[in-house]
């Protein structure tokens, strides 16, 4: 796959994404289908997500969704973890520092949940997504869990009160 690496969860990818300078500023191409489409499906919709630091996000998964994540501006750690049963990676976790220099793009597969912390003061991150938003189940895990705590840069985290709330990892994956 031109210009993506292979991370250690199947399927996950990570890339920087060229800038062109000038003295005007820069061009950026962010997506291109004939370079994602041969392992992502078509994404359908666009998200755009603003953080005033230090916050955290996540950690969240969504059922059958592929998502593109690109770093617009300022830099983010983004910790991730599969939590599909049936995968060769299963409970195997990345912790990637992106920012807008690069690297700056993650391809993020179905079964691996994904959250990311603010290492800048602003930052604004742009999510392609395979499915439209509430089309299918979301899930949360907390950012706390055993699994994936230590991947966490030390801070006091501005979190939304659904975040604090998800359980963790092995309550999640607990049999009813």
């Amino acid at each position: 796959m031109e210009s993506f690496i292979q991370l250690g969860i199947m399927n996950l990818f990570v890339r920087s994404l060229p800038k062109f300078y000038d003295r005007r500023g820069f061009f950026q191409e962010l997506h291109r289908e004939n370079i994602t489409n041969t392992f992502i499906p078509e994404t359908v919709q666009d998200n755009l997500s603003f953080s005033k630091g230090p916050v955290l996000r996540g950690v969240h998964f969504q059922d059958n969704q592929w998502q593109i994540l690109t770093v617009l501006s300022g830099s983010i750690v983004d910790v991730t973890i599969d939590i599909q049963r049936t995968s060769e990676t299963f409970l195997k976790s990345e912790r990637l520092e992106l920012s807008d220099e690069g690297p700056n793009q993650l391809i993020i597969p179905p079964g691996v949940a994904h959250g990311f912390c603010t290492l800048s003061d602003e930052v604004l991150l742009l999510y392609k997504s395979s499915k439209y938003y509430g089309e299918t189940r979301e899930f949360g895990i907390s950012w706390k869990s055993e699994q994936i705590f230590n991947l966490w840069p030390d801070k006091s985290w501005l979190m939304s009160e659904r975040d604090l709330n998800f359980p963790t990892l092995n309550e999640f994956l607990a049999p009813v």
